[in-house]
């Protein structure tokens, strides 16, 4: 019943569902990021990836098709990225300087609130927007199958000289094209929900919409990262919820209540903390589990609490003696130590609103509301493992980008109140 539904629905879309329905511009994009960084140019002492070279190229020009466009549905979220990726460049200038913080926060700048704006500008259909989703299939089927020489003897296609990390389970920890194999796991682990409510009638030759996200789950265990497994738990988590209270439309709130119950048991029945035992789920052992944890208390009692409103941008932050590595396994505590607190709740503020706006659209047809479904999973998915891992590089571009390619879901149905008038 549900897989006639979506066949029927879907028929409609048969025809404009080609990767040529995306501008060259998001095609060269999604291409640019799986260059490896080795091919990078220097440029007054500025590292210019070709995804970040095409960003700045683009910068401009989108801004002004957002901005002046008079199809274009200004949202209020638009003007939180933008407030978010300026105070990353407020606080970096505080502790660079003018010229340090301009180069730091500039490409910071660029790398969110530039991703953002050219899917914002160049996805706004559900064409455009499956054909996406199409193309990051078809890349994640390349990547997968060419990343398994790596995964079991080490031998990387993309880059030859890679220092592989330590073993895992017997297998070596694939990176791809990508810098480090948390970012290959978190790129292919991000599509799962996409492929799963995005299905292409010209592609079921490669299977079901289950059969194509199982595949992309498998193509995101070859980097054995926990944070990636733990962005496609939750989507297929969602997804099952959602299949089982289908007909039930507050099965949302009663998945939050569901959620604040098991918190409340939890928290009484076990000697640990709730978010403890979250983490050692969430993560491939007690150990790793405990080592995030005390890297939450330590970043937030020591270095938020200390510097709440500009953070201590790229400086050492204050952790124990024993805790050698100065890397960070939260996405979100990153903002808060570097940037402040107030570039957290711009950033966060943000997603709730896009994702608030989205969700209350009504009148959408069955493709859109799939496509609706995909994008919030896909992004949940996302938020929730950026509390295990950090997004910088490739996923710090893509976790924006990923923003910016649902938006256009915002200028559709009939709730036009959160849109912000034009002067």
């Amino acid at each position: 019943m549900h897989q006639k539904y979506i066949s029927k629905k879907y028929d409609i879309l048969s025809t404009s569902i080609s990767i040529n329905s995306l501008n060259w511009k998001i095609i060269l994009f999604v291409f640019a990021l799986l260059i490896p960084t080795e091919f990078s140019l220097n440029f007054v002492e500025l590292r210019l990836t070709v995804y970040r070279l095409l960003l700045l190229l683009a910068f401009v020009p989108c801004l002004i098709k957002v901005m002046h466009d008079k199809n274009f549905k200004i949202l209020a979220a638009d003007w939180l990225f933008l407030g978010y990726a300026g105070w990353v460049l407020l606080s970096l200038i505080l502790h660079l300087g003018i010229v340090g913080g301009m180069k730091s926060g500039g490409i910071l700048m660029i790398e969110s609130f530039g991703s953002y704006l050219l899917a914002r500008s160049f996805i706004r259909s559900e064409g455009e927007y499956a054909g996406l989703v199409k193309l990051i299939f078809l890349i994640i089927i390349a990547l997968s199958l060419l990343s398994i020489p790596e995964f079991l003897i080490g031998k990387n296609l993309f880059r030859p000289n890679i220092e592989h990390l330590d073993f895992r389970f017997g297998f070596v920890r694939a990176f791809g094209p990508f810098d480090h194999p948390i970012l290959y796991g978190m790129y292919c682990a991000s599509a799962v929900s996409l492929v799963l409510y995005v299905p292409i009638r010209n592609m079921q030759d490669m299977g079901t919409h289950i059969g194509r996200a199982l595949w992309v789950t498998i193509a995101a265990f070859i980097s054995i990262s926990s944070g990636a497994l733990a962005a496609a738990i939750v989507q297929f988590a969602l997804a099952l919820w959602r299949k089982l209270f289908g007909g039930f439309s507050a099965k949302w709130r009663l998945l939050l209540i569901v959620i604040f119950i098991l918190y409340l048991i939890i928290d009484s029945v076990s000697n640990r903390t709730p978010i403890h035992v979250l983490l050692h789920r969430l993560t491939f052992s007690q150990h790793t589990a405990y080592y995030r944890l005390e890297i939450w208390k330590w970043g937030t009692r020591n270095n938020v609490a200390e510097n709440p409103w500009f953070g201590i941008g790229f400086g050492e932050w204050v952790r124990p003696e024993w805790m050698h590595s100065s890397s960070i396994d939260n996405f979100w505590l990153v903002i808060m130590i570097r940037y402040g607190l107030p570039s957290f709740v711009l950033l966060a503020l943000g997603i709730f609103l896009l994702f608030f706006v989205v969700k209350g659209r009504s009148l959408l047809s069955g493709p859109v509301r799939m496509m609706r479904t995909g994008w919030c999973f896909s992004l949940i998915g996302l938020i929730v493992a950026g509390c295990t891992v950090h997004f910088w590089n490739q996923m710090h571009v893509w976790f924006f980008f990923l923003l910016g390619s649902g938006a256009w879901i915002a200028s559709k149905g009939d709730c036009a109140s959160s849109n912000l008038p034009r002067k």
